[in-house]
């Protein structure tokens, strides 16, 4: 906001504050029906246990890392991570330590697009809309007691846009540069502002223009730099563990330039159209308003075209360069931003829907309308996160439980979901993904011997994350045995000491997972001569 046009608001703060109220009263609804179904607070997605583990580790002085001591980028946002390390610091417990951040990156969304539409408007009908919308439309209400980052995601993103990249370009550069680190999609952020700089301000000068570029270079290359100070790579460990084999960027790396075109036709055409109707189903009128508010947002001095470029731009280079899950997966944590320029738009575009200056009542009700919307799908996403928290509670978190309860601490466990299980047992963990120790990610990646071919989880090779194992003799292996389907590679782990399945699973990577207690020592006199792993295609 202009500081010429900065005024006392108290009105515009009541109207904020109904916003706040009514996000809260989502959040206890999502709470309450998430405890009764899984019988205690927890959390949506094992990633959420992740961050904990990290921001507990950072907040006792063990820097951002998984397991002390060593170096991995575990986390694709850690900023979340680094923020949520502030309550766990002040001895706030998870996962209350997460609601508590995920409620206040949701109201400091609201305040944001609040003020952004009101500015732009001129009309406050419209700017409560735009609070009232972003905490009811999901993935927001999910994503406020996820534990996740897509709150500050949509954050760092209105906030630029609202900022004026046109009038303070590295202002906005240097958010660009935080945001990467909070979502690692919006690496792109730099590269929109400079050109959003580059067509709003006018008179253009070469002096200024330079000076814009260099710091969008900058701002794009410090998050890679914090990857390369903290993890030991330049890419977040994600890319590597889940991604890497995928895309452009991974055909460009493995020199299979001939690749690219056949990724360009096959992905484009399939997720496109899956971004659309997911936000359809967040709301239909928000996405057909959308249009009309882009070009009411970019217009002006004041105006942006960051949301409509990152709105068309992210969602292309996420399909095509690192593609991963999809739009709609893990409830649109991808694209949460999206949805947020979506919605900030179609209410941006509200004063030009017929009978919205007939007045107040009929403002009143185009918004009580659109809410309703909103909330359907909210609830929706409030089923599936009361049965995702009881996948999470009854399978990885009972997991750990039961390893934690074990007598004598593990030297090491290894397990390909790592969140949960590191947390409550406190334990070194390896993991089988290579996510918290990318020393994995070599094994995994073997080749199958010719005639054959790798048949774990993403083409992971068995037989290379069993020598692995062999090496690094973990007390308890605890996996998803669907993941791994080779007899010999099961045979190999010993006796099966617990067994857990879901008969409702909904997020975890299977429906069962199987605690294995490896004898080592015997398994080694019996692997004396080579085994074949793989099967013949």
């Amino acid at each position: 906001m202009n500081p010429e046009t900065r005024v006392e608001d108290p009105d515009g703060r009541r109207l904020w504050l109904l916003a706040v109220i009514v996000a809260l009263c989502w959040a206890l609804l999502y709470l309450g029906t998430a405890r009764q179904s899984a019988g205690e607070l927890g959390f949506p997605l094992d990633d959420a246990w992740i961050h904990a583990r990290l921001a507990g580790n950072l907040a006792e002085g063990d820097g951002l890392t998984f397991n002390p001591g060593q170096k991995s980028a575990a986390s694709s946002a850690p900023l979340w991570s680094i923020l949520l390390a502030l309550p766990a610091y002040l001895r706030i417990p998870f996962p209350w330590a997460a609601y508590l951040a995920g409620m206040g990156a949701t109201s400091l969304l609201a305040w944001c697009g609040f003020a952004w539409v009101r500015r732009v408007t001129a009309d406050r009908s419209a700017a409560l809309a735009t609070a009232l919308l972003l905490v009811s439309t999901h993935p927001f209400p999910w994503s406020a007691v996820s534990g996740m980052e897509p709150p500050l995601a949509a954050v760092m993103v209105i906030a630029i846009a609202a900022l004026v990249p046109g009038r303070r370009p590295l202002v906005c550069l240097f958010l660009a540069a935080m945001a990467a680190l909070v979502r690692p999609e919006l690496i792109l952020l730099p590269p929109i502002v400079l050109v959003d700089y580059w067509l709003k301000v006018r008179p253009r000068r070469a002096r200024g223009v330079a000076r814009v570029a260099i710091g969008a270079m900058a701002a794009s290359v410090a998050p890679l730099l914090f990857n390369q100070l903290v993890g030991g790579t330049i890419l977040p460990a994600s890319f590597a563990a889940k991604v890497g084999r995928h895309g452009i960027i991974a055909a460009l790396l493995e020199h299979r330039p001939d690749q690219i075109v056949p990724i360009l036709a096959a992905n484009l055409p399939s997720d496109l159209p899956a971004f659309l109707e997911a936000l359809a189903r967040d709301n239909l009128v928000l996405l057909l308003l959308a249009p009309l508010g882009f070009l009411k947002l970019a217009r002006g001095g004041d105006g942006s075209h960051v949301p409509w470029i990152l709105f068309v731009l992210q969602p292309c280079a996420m399909a095509v360069l690192a593609p991963f899950g999809g739009p709609a997966f893990h409830e649109q944590r991808y694209i949460a931003q999206l949805v947020a320029v979506a919605i900030v738009a179609g209410c941006a575009a509200l004063t030009r829907m017929p009978g919205w200056s007939r007045g107040a009542v009929w403002r009143g009700g185009m918004i009580l309308c659109l809410l309703g919307i909103s909330a359907a799908g909210a609830v929706r996403g409030m089923t599936r996160y009361d049965l995702e928290v009881k996948n999470i509670t009854q399978m990885q978190v009972r997991v750990g439980r039961w390893l934690a309860s074990r007598d004598g601490k593990p030297s090491l466990l290894a397990t390909n979901d790592i969140g949960a299980i590191g947390f409550i047992t406190r334990a070194p963990i390896l993991d089988l993904t290579g996510l918290a120790t990318p020393e994995v990610i070599p094994f995994l990646r073997r080749r199958a011997a010719s005639g054959s071919r790798n048949y774990g989880w993403n083409g992971a090779s068995e037989s290379g994350l069993l020598e692995l194992l062999r090496e690094r003799r973990p007390d308890y292996v605890a996996i998803f045995p669907s993941w791994y389907p080779s007899p010999f590679f099961r045979a190999a782990l010993g006796q099966a000491v617990l067994q857990v399945r879901l008969q409702d699973n909904l997020i975890c990577g299977d429906d069962t997972m199987v605690v294995y207690r490896p004898s080592w020592a015997a398994d080694e006199s019996r692997a004396a001569g080579p085994r074949p792993f793989g099967r013949a295609d």
